[in-house]
C-alpha cells in the first residue's frame, strides 16, 4: 500500500470579499489553503470548481516535438474523470460487472488499490456502461457517485469501504436518459450531490457518516453538477437542475434563488456545470435552450438577488463540456456533440460572440495561464490561446485513442486522461 495521509493538501476556504455595494461576495478564485494546490486536481472541475489550473508556464514543443508519455496503464470503461490529491491519482471504473474505485501512484501508474463493487446498471440507449461522475476528495476520504445510485465513502489511504448509501432505495433517486451523473461536491463536513428523487432535488449528507444532513424540495433530475460560491455569510450550492438555476444555502438547504431556465422540449439535458466568475453565474446547455447569465446583487439588509443580464438562444450552446471563464470571456463548444460543434469565445457581459472555430470533434478543456487545454473525442490535444482575438491552436498531439468523452485532470503541468482502455499521464511542461 502506498501513499501516506497528508493533514494539509485539502481544502480549507477563506473567502476573498467582491465589494458589491454593502453585500460581500467571494467566489471567482477564493484562497484555497492547500499545501499542493498546484500539484492537485481533488474534485470535478479542480481546484477551484471551474476548470482552471494554478500552474503558469505552460510549454509549447517546437520544432516537430512532443510532449512525452510519463506512463500508461490499461483501465476499464466510464467517463468518470481522473482526480489528483497527493502523491496519489483516482479513478472511478467498470470492468465487466464490476465497478471499481482505484488509487495509482500519480508517478508511475503502479496501483495502490482497488474497491470493486458489483453493478447491473445498462444505458437505454446502447452507450456507455460505466460510471458518469467524478469522485471528490477530503483529506482522508475517496467519494465516489456509480450511475445506478450509489455512494462510497472510501478510505483514500487502505481503500476499505467507510459508509454507503443507496439513493435509488433511499430517495427513489431518478435514472433519468443515460444514469446518475452528478459529481459529488465536498464542502466543509458535508456531501452533497444532486440526486432528484422522489420529492428530493438536492441532498446533503454527512462526509464522515453518510447520514442526511438536509434535502431540497424537487426540481428535476439531470447531469450537470453542483459547484460551490462563496459569499460573506457562507457558502452556496450553485446548480443547473432540470428546471433551471438553483442556488442554495449550503449550511441548511434552503433556496437562496431558483428560477426556471430549461429546454422547450422532454428529450433534453443540461450537462454542464453552472461557471461562476466575479458576481456573475453563467449556465449553457442545447436542445433550443442556449446560454445565459445572471448577477448577483446587494438586496439590502445583507441579502443577495440575482437578476438575468441575458438570455439567448445560438450564442454557446453547451452539450456537456462546461466552458472556461477568463476576464470575462468564456470560452466552450457550441453545438450537439453528435454533428461536430464549433469552439466558441463569448464576451459575457453583453453576450457577444468574439470568435468561432471551424467544426471540430467534441471534447473537454482547461485554461492553464493564458492558455486552453483541449481534448477531443478522437483522442487528439490541442493547445490554443485563450485570447478574444482570434482561435489559434499553438500545438497538436495525439494522445489517446477514439472515444475519448471523459474529462481530464491537470495537475502541476501533468495531464491525466482516459480513453475507453488506457490512462495516460502526458508531462506538458517540456517536449521530446
Amino acid at each position: 500500500m502506498k501513499g501516506t495521509k497528508s493533514k494539509t493538501w485539502f481544502v480549507h476556504l477563506l473567502s476573498v470579499p467582491w465589494i458589491c455595494g454593502s453585500f460581500l461576495l467571494g467566489f471567482a478564485h477564493p484562497f484555497l489553503l492547500l499545501a499542493d494546490r498546484d500539484k492537485d486536481w481533488p474534485n470535478w472541475l479542480g481546484p477551484s470548481y471551474n476548470g482552471t489550473t494554478f500552474v503558469e508556464g505552460l510549454t509549447i514543443p517546437q520544432d516537430g516535438k512532443e510532449y512525452p508519455t510519463v506512463w500508461t496503464t490499461e483501465v476499464g470503461v466510464g467517463w468518470s474523470s481522473p482526480v489528483i490529491g497527493g502523491g496519489s491519482l483516482y479513478l472511478h471504473e467498470r470492468s465487466g460487472t464490476k465497478e471499481k474505485l482505484r488509487s495509482f501512484d500519480k508517478s508511475s501508474g503502479k496501483e495502490n488499490w482497488v474497491f470493486p463493487f458489483a453493478t447491473n446498471y445498462r444505458d437505454d440507449f446502447g452507450m456507455e456502461d460505466g460510471p458518469r461522475s467524478t469522485p471528490a476528495l477530503s483529506e482522508d476520504l475517496l467519494i465516489g457517485h456509480s450511475p445506478d445510485g450509489w455512494v462510497h465513502a472510501i478510505d483514500r489511504i487502505s481503500g476499505t469501504l467507510k459508509w454507503k448509501v443507496d439513493l435509488v432505495e433511499r430517495f427513489g433517486a431518478g435514472k433519468g436518459f443515460f444514469g446518475r451523473c452528478s459529481s459529488p461536491l465536498i464542502l466543509d463536513s458535508k456531501v452533497i450531490v444532486e440526486v432528484g428523487g422522489n420529492g428530493v432535488g438536492v441532498v446533503a449528507m454527512d462526509l464522515q457518516t453518510g447520514s442526511v444532513l438536509w434535502k431540497t424540495p424537487f426540481y428535476g433530475n439531470d447531469y450537470a453538477s453542483p459547484v460551490p460560491f462563496f459569499s460573506a455569510k457562507g457558502p452556496w450550492v450553485v446548480c443547473f437542475v432540470r428546471e433551471g438555476l438553483l442556488a442554495i444555502d449550503a449550511e441548511d438547504g434552503k433556496t437562496v434563488h431558483f428560477e426556471s431556465f430549461r429546454a422547450p422540449i422532454d428529450a433534453s439535458v443540461h450537462a454542464a456545470s453552472p461557471v461562476v466568475f466575479d458576481d456573475r453565474i453563467f449556465l449553457s446547455a442545447c436542445y433550443s435552450l442556449g446560454s445565459g447569465l445572471w448577477e448577483i446583487t446587494n438586496a439590502g439588509n445583507g441579502r443577495a438577488q440575482m437578476k438575468a443580464l441575458w438570455k439567448r438562444p445560438d450564442l454557446l450552446d453547451s452539450h456537456y463540456a462546461t466552458p472556461v471563464q477568463r476576464n470575462g470571456f468564456i470560452y466552450g463548444f457550441h453545438g450537439r456533440q453528435e454533428r461536430r460543434p464549433v469552439l466558441r469565445c463569448l464576451g459575457a457581459e453583453f453576450g457577444k460572440v468574439a470568435w468561432s472555430s471551424g467544426p471540430l470533434p467534441a471534447g473537454n478543456l482547461v485554461l492553464s495561464d493564458d492558455k486552453l487545454v483541449i481534448l477531443l473525442e478522437t483522442g487528439e490535444l490541442l493547445v490554443a490561446e485563450a485570447t478574444p482575438s482570434r482561435f489559434t491552436v499553438l500545438h497538436r498531439q495525439q494522445i489517446l485513442g477514439s472515444g475519448t468523452r471523459a474529462h481530464f485532470a491537470l495537475a502541476g503541468n501533468q495531464l491525466y486522461a482516459r480513453d475507453k482502455r488506457r490512462l495516460v499521464c502526458v508531462d506538458l511542461s517540456k517536449a521530446d
